[in-house]
């Protein structure tokens, strides 16, 4: 169990302190646990109902009606079930939890003689709804969703215009449950309504919404009826498109980042359904891949299409935006949008159901799925070495599009973003580079000049850290605290930075290390605009809970706290209960990497743990790769899983040995080579049969060790 930290601190009362000081606790305590569960803050939540249950037991008693507040946390433990639901096991008891605490509420309303609903009663049907179509349970979701209509139905009778928001919410969510069950007629004619008579006045988020779900409803009926009424669909879509394009820009302006994050995570989701039209609508497709990878990490850019990306490809270049989608099935599928220089318009190749590849097996005693998420280096060697691999991502179709192209530019989506695809390319006259998005070919190719550099390694975490300024990312904070005991030394990150710093002898470098290598010591170093970044550290990400679906958008996103890396005094702010979570804590978080200006920052190595991970999304990665991107940083070199501090420090001495000489991308892969081809000498081991003492050496001829490293964005 996670440890209870609360953003409200409260004052626990004396024996003799009156229910009602209790009771406005409690009631405190779950309106937040409501804000923690809209921004999909479990950990928070949790918290919140260990709190809220305390203190109800302690002080049952003095409370005038323990049934309304027994109700109330019935109500957050269903919150809380509903985030794992995924599990069929969590489904059911956030079911549970949710029919018990309306019971409640129905029965107030009889006793009370009242007309209509309860409001909790009301939002957790409301609960019910979402838990069931996310199950797929169609008909309860519908039935749920019924009771609710009927409701604001007589409330709209009665208040006029009071409950018109929410009627044609309740309206085009039937509509969508309608459509899941072949009601195709009774689907439309519900969101026709909802979006003429009162969404397309308003022009809110909500319209678009209203907009996307009569899209995704033309689909279903297309799935069902024929391919002819896809092009009902496409026009459907194109319209949602182009309003929410124009809508977008104009309400970007005067965003901060997070507000940017926030608003995203709540219009993002026509992205999933559009993928779906595959070659019915490509071009929309791929410049919606462009807008969508584009959309987080710049600032004010102007829109892309993929005509301009095409324009840039020479007769043997290819480039693929990869694109994560749901199928006719709602299955997970992953699927591509490929160019060449002579495209008449993209070409949509559809790959593999994510979640058939997921559950291949590499081994007796894996499948890919298990092996891309170990954090065991062992099991990357079973993963890219199982042979069928390279065919499975790079499959024969997908082959056929790209041709004869030599240089491949390509952008990740999904499970993806795990997998080190670039090194699986079955053609080896083929040269891949990773792009954050195929956009990237738009700016103008030039040799960075690396003629300064900031070098970070060698890091004590466990020492005696004062900070000195207030400006810390607290959601990562207390993700860190409830979860890190410990923060090893790396040995060999010193001797890297170092071997570095000696090799490139150049006089603007810089070497931090040590105990001096804090947060506040790297933020303050890096206003010299360096144009190399160099840490050697510890990483850390946690994978962020999905609580929306069709029927209910997402509002909040936390997930970029929950990736970053570990300075000087980490460990001990991180374990001491008394540090003010406000001051700087050794950590650099996603949130706070993003925040700073790497726009003249050429290139950018995480030498680090897990680096290049963070929660996927359709639209992406959340996690320090976006931080980076946001700050405006260009090429990157990130790490996949955990990796060995040795090979580590040879790949990164021989890639700057290269880069002397050599582009960056050339120099990566040659270093590479290097890696494959090197043997490191250690200590002398005893030889067990003739118990005498001999060199031992390690080969590194293993892809756990030279598949470690992706570059992004070096062309």
């Amino acid at each position: 169990m996670l440890s209870v930290i609360c953003l409200l601190c409260l004052a626990l009362p004396s024996t003799a302190a009156d229910g009602n000081r209790v009771e406005r606790q409690l009631d405190s305590l779950f309106r937040e646990s409501e804000q923690c569960y809209l921004k999909d803050d479990y950990q928070q939540l949790e918290a919140c109902i260990e709190q809220y249950n305390s203190l109800f037991l302690k002080y049952k008693d003095k409370i005038r009606d323990a049934d309304l507040f027994s109700a109330y946390y019935d109500k957050m433990c269903g919150a809380y079930c509903y985030g794992f639901a995924e599990d069929e096991g969590w489904a059911s008891y956030a079911e549970e939890f949710y029919r018990s605490s309306l019971k409640v509420f129905e029965k107030r309303v009889k006793t009370n003689n009242i007309k209509g609903m309860h409001a909790n009663a009301v939002t957790l049907h409301q609960e019910l709804a979402q838990l069931y179509y996310k199950a797929k349970d169609y008909p309860k979701a519908k039935a749920q969703l019924d009771t609710v209509f009927t409701y604001y139905k007589y409330k709209l009778v009665e208040a006029s215009d009071l409950y018109t928001p929410t009627y044609y919410l309740t309206l085009s969510q039937l509509a969508m449950c309608n459509a899941r069950l072949g009601h195709f007629e009774t689907a439309l004619s519900q969101i026709e309504e909802s979006i003429n008579k009162y969404y397309k006045k308003q022009k809110t988020n909500d319209y678009y919404e209203a907009l996307r779900k009569k899209g995704k409803i033309l689909m279903l009926q297309a799935d069902s009826l024929g391919a002819s009424d896809y092009k009902k669909a496409v026009g459907c879509y194109r319209q949602y498109v182009n309003e929410r394009y124009a809508a977008i820009e104009g309400e970007l302006i005067g965003m901060n980042d997070s507000q940017r994050g926030q608003y995203w995570l709540a219009t993002h989701q026509f992205l999933y359904d559009c993928c779906r039209l595959g070659n019915h609508a490509p071009e929309m497709l791929y410049d919606l891949a462009l807008f969508s990878k584009d959309y987080l990490i710049r600032k004010n850019a102007t829109r892309s299409k993929w005509e301009q990306v095409r324009k840039t490809l020479g007769k043997r270049d290819c480039a693929i935006e990869f694109i994560q989608y749901f199928g006719r099935h709602d299955e997970r599928r992953m699927g591509c949008l490929v160019l060449r220089h002579n495209s008449k318009r993209p070409v949509f190749v559809d790959l593999f159901s994510t979640d058939s590849l997921l559950d291949v097996s590499v081994s007796w005693y894996e499948t890919i799925g298990i092996a891309l998420t170990s954090s065991e280096s062992e099991d990357k060697n079973v993963l890219y070495s199982y042979p069928e691999l390279p065919e499975l991502i790079w499959t024969e179709s997908l082959m056929s599009a790209i041709g004869d192209a030599e240089k491949v530019y390509f952008s990740p989506d999904g499970m993806l973003h795990q997998l080190a695809i670039e090194y699986l390319m079955p053609d080896t006259s083929k040269t891949c580079y990773r792009l954050s998005s195929t956009r990237h070919l738009l700016q103008k190719r030039t040799t960075p000049k690396l003629e300064s550099a900031l070098l970070c390694g060698g890091i004590v975490y466990d020492t005696n850290y004062q900070p000195n300024n207030k400006d810390n990312d607290v959601i990562a904070y207390r993700f860190l605290s409830s979860n890190i005991s410990e923060i090893n030394y790396l040995p060999g990150t010193y001797e890297e930075v170092s071997s570095i710093y000696t090799q490139r002898n150049a006089p603007l470098d810089t070497l931090l290390d040590g105990k001096t290598a804090t947060d506040e010591s790297f933020l303050r170093l890096l206003k010299r605009n360096y144009k190399v970044i160099h840490i050697a550290t510890h990483g850390f990400y946690g994978e962020r809970l999905g609580i929306y679906s069709d029927i209910k958008p997402l509002s909040d996103d936390k997930s970029m706290s929950k990736s970053g890396l570990f300075f000087a005094g980490s460990a001990q702010t991180l374990t001491n209960k008394d540090f003010d979570e406000n001051m700087f804590d050794g950590v650099l978080s996603a949130e706070e990497l993003s925040k700073q200006d790497l726009s003249k920052t050429e290139l950018i190595v995480l030498s680090a743990c897990q680096t290049g991970l963070g929660h996927l999304t359709d639209d992406g990665i959340y996690g320090i790769q976006r931080g980076l991107k946001m700050a405006g940083a260009h090429a990157m070199i990130l790490s996949l899983w955990s990796v060995n501090d040795k090979a580590t420090s040879l790949l990164m001495e021989s890639f700057y040995k290269h880069l002397k000489t050599e582009d960056v991308h050339t120099a990566f892969m040659n270093a590479r080579l290097d890696l494959i081809h090197s043997e490191f000498s250690s200590t002398r081991k005893l030889h067990p049969s003739k118990l005498t003492y001999a060199p031992s050496s390690v080969s590194y001829n293993q892809p756990q060790y030279y598949n470690a490293f992706i570059l992004i964005d070096a062309k």
